[in-house]
């Protein structure tokens, strides 16, 4: 069992032939805690305050080691299911799949182990549908699974599952930074020293190897980040904002992609992040150049936005190369170009809605026609709003 990564069942993937409980008769619900704490990973159990990446990780490496001892039934142990009036769909099986919180470890192994039992007692009730939950719901017409119909209402077609507890990013994508994010002197940022903070950074954790889990390798891409806005400020969170579909698709920045491609030794891999970050500077003073050439623009000049909105879109397409997710990097910087021109926060959204979306695709380079079309309809909103 390696500690960077797990393999373990996927729940919708199990038939019922994985999970039926007539299928492991020695299944001993009071012997589960003791299991529990048998198994490597309750050697390890996160203290209180750990990031939850890591405190997500460690769950699915237990897991894995259930599956281990006791069978691939057992991955769906933090699941419950229940017909539910969910949202605009009426009653359908809602699964709700949570994790028990991490305190001690000894509250913790045994929530672990209250929560296998009861997935398995779960899977018992699914086999006769003794309370009557879920067979109504199953499909109208026999199939040749032999699977109870209770499993093929809750399993079949039409299920939702909520996940709770989902972690926030502690960094901003950069798409949701602001033009006033990305303004920096040169007091605050001088690209000589960004070989040594990089490098520092990077020595001071543990590279992860390009197998590891990607919650594993996410953590270690965001602490150098979250070093990197220590030094000069939120704007350097776009240096991971890669061309084509790489770690934040369809960015800039050619010199990183994502660390199973980017990453090699930590001296190589300080020097490719040290690059990144440079070039994604160097794209930001780019776009402020380019706004300065346009800027200020008078309430009804037609000709100067359409020209400006249709010059950046190009610019931002040649950089992006058309690749992946071109778009999100194009929109953003449309609305920073309407940012710099004072226009206010919901009307910008808004008049991107209009002019830009569903109007470019992935790995296509727009005909001018569309450009031309997108920059006149942001240009005449533009002129009738400041008018």
């Amino acid at each position: 069992m390696t500690t960077d990564r797990v393999d373990i069942p996927e729940l919708w993937q199990l038939t019922w032939r994985d999970v039926d409980p007539a299928a492991r008769p020695e299944f001993d619900p009071a012997g589960v805690a003791e299991l529990v704490r048998t198994l490597p990973p309750a050697a390890e159990v996160p203290p209180p305050g750990t990031d939850q990446w890591l405190v997500d990780f460690w769950f699915d490496r237990m897991t894995e080691a259930l599956v281990g001892r006791l069978g691939n039934w057992v991955a769906g142990w933090q699941s419950t299911v229940a017909m539910e009036d969910f949202q605009d769909r009426g009653i359908i099986p809602v699964w709700r799949v949570r994790r028990p919180s991490v305190t001690t470890p000894d509250q913790t192994l045994t929530r672990i182990a209250e929560d296998v039992v009861a997935w398995h007692e779960l899977l018992v009730e699914l086999a006769t549908d003794a309370r009557g939950r879920f067979a109504a719901a199953a499909p109208a017409t026999a199939d040749a699974t032999d699977e109870p119909p209770a499993w093929r209402a809750v399993h079949g077609r039409g299920r939702v599952a909520v996940y709770a507890g989902s972690r926030e990013r502690p960094l901003p994508h950069p798409r949701e930074l602001s033009w006033a994010d990305t303004r920096v002197s040169d007091r605050l940022f001088d690209p000589g020293t960004v070989p040594a903070v990089v490098g520092g950074l990077v020595a001071a954790a543990e590279l992860p190897s390009p197998g590891a889990d990607w919650r594993l390798r996410e953590l270690w891409l965001e602490n150098i980040s979250a070093g990197l806005v220590g030094r000069y400020g939120r704007w350097v969170v776009g240096w991971r904002w890669s061309v084509g579909e790489g770690d934040l698709d369809g960015g800039p920045v050619g010199a990183w992609c994502c660390l199973p491609h980017s990453a090699t030794t930590p001296q190589a891999t300080a020097t490719a992040i040290a690059a990144a970050l440079v070039e994604w500077r160097e794209w930001l003073d780019d776009l402020a150049e380019r706004f300065d050439r346009f800027l200020p623009l008078a309430a009804g000049d037609l000709d100067g936005w359409e020209r400006a909105v249709a010059h950046l879109v190009t610019a931002v397409g040649d950089r992006t190369q058309y690749e992946s997710g071109w778009y999100s990097c194009c929109t953003t910087v449309l609305g920073w170009f309407l940012e710099a021109a004072g226009i206010a926060p919901a009307r910008r959204k808004e008049l991107l809605e209009h002019a830009v979306a569903g109007r470019f695709d992935s790995w296509v380079e727009p005909a001018r026609t569309v450009v031309e079309s997108v920059a006149e309809d942001l240009a005449r909103r533009v002129a009738v709003d400041r008018a």
